[in-house]
């Protein structure tokens, strides 16, 4: 008897740690609920649409990375300006050359936009690597053309303003895509 009765007490010292562990597991699923139900209102907020053109949604994440995408691209052609004579270079560099930093630029910029939203490339294909890869690249290129006329920069040949935008994309691309991963 006595030996049942300790296996019992044990039983039942084990069952009552199992409780115990069950109901902190409650807790902690009964917040991870709570959790889960707020990342699903602040997504609902990021997802709100600000307005409509016709089929074109724009949606409040489309303006945040409007934005980030915008201060990487003016923070990227600062450095760049510093960094690099787009004049210069655009003067004594061959199209030769001036493609090869184009395609560089992009396929750099395609293998990062790849490699930090790759959930969405699975979702939505490589469109959405080109999709974004196009935004941003508008985006720096229209930041480059605002940074040249801000500091007098801009020259009086189209061909020479072309491949100044050209190398000047290279750190406003860099820019561009790297604050629009954060």
């Amino acid at each position: 008897m006595k030996k049942s009765g300790r296996s019992e007490k044990l039983i039942l010292s084990k069952l009552a740690k199992i409780d115990r562990k069950m109901s902190s597991i409650e807790k902690i699923g009964k917040k991870t609920v709570k959790e889960e139900k707020k990342i699903e209102g602040e997504e609902k907020k990021i997802e709100s649409v600000l307005f409509r053109l016709g089929k074109l949604t724009f949606q409040r994440k489309h303006f945040l990375e409007l934005i980030r995408g915008t201060a990487g691209a003016f923070l990227g052609v600062g450095l760049g300006m510093n960094l690099i004579n787009t004049k210069n270079l655009a003067t004594n560099l061959a199209w030769f050359n001036i493609i090869g930093i184009l395609i560089f630029i992009l396929v750099i910029s395609s293998l990062l936009i790849y490699k930090n939203a790759k959930d969405f490339v699975k979702k939505d294909g490589k469109k959405f690597i080109f999709k974004r890869l196009f935004w941003l690249y508008f985006i720096s290129i229209v930041v480059e053309l605002i940074a040249f006329a801000l500091f007098g920069g801009i020259p009086g040949s189209s061909v020479l303003l072309v491949k100044m935008l050209i190398i000047g994309s290279y750190s406003a691309m860099a820019g561009a895509v790297s604050f629009s991963i954060v």
